[in-house]
């Protein structure tokens, strides 16, 4: 399980059934992340759908599928020396892809339709390509 290196100054505690945590452990670790990261990922998913475009400043594709993908892509991506963020093609698709989108069709399905609406560019560099993800307004 990767470590933790986030340091949130609120903790959030909650039961589950077994059988649910379970589930999502699994989905966790095919995921490739730990439970906290995906939790969080998730809470912030929920927060930016349900929050007024004033309120944040933050616009979100009207897709729901696309709007869950830029913001998976917005919390792995990594600021550039001051031009913005980025993460790699191949961590995009690894945390994008699902038994609905195989990873062979993440760039055809997801990143894509965000780079068609501005969320994304696609960036090939010297020697793998980036994701360069457009910080929320």
């Amino acid at each position: 399980m990767p470590r933790m290196d986030h340091n949130p100054s609120s903790r959030v505690s909650f039961g589950c059934p077994e059988d649910v945590l379970d589930e999502f452990d699994a989905i966790c670790d095919d995921e490739g992340v730990s439970r906290s990261e995906r939790l969080r990922a998730l809470v912030k998913q929920d927060v930016a759908r349900h929050s007024d475009d004033d309120r944040d400043g933050m616009t979100l594709p009207a897709e729901d599928h696309l709007a869950d993908a830029y913001l998976t892509l917005l919390d792995a991506a990594e600021p550039i020396n001051d031009a913005g963020l980025r993460v790699s093609r191949e961590q995009a698709m690894n945390r994008l892809y699902s038994n609905d989108t195989p990873k062979s069709a993440v760039m055809d399905s997801i990143i894509r339709p965000l780079k068609k609406r501005g969320f994304v560019n696609v960036d090939p560099g010297m020697n793998r390509v980036w994701i360069t993800v457009r910080p929320p307004e």
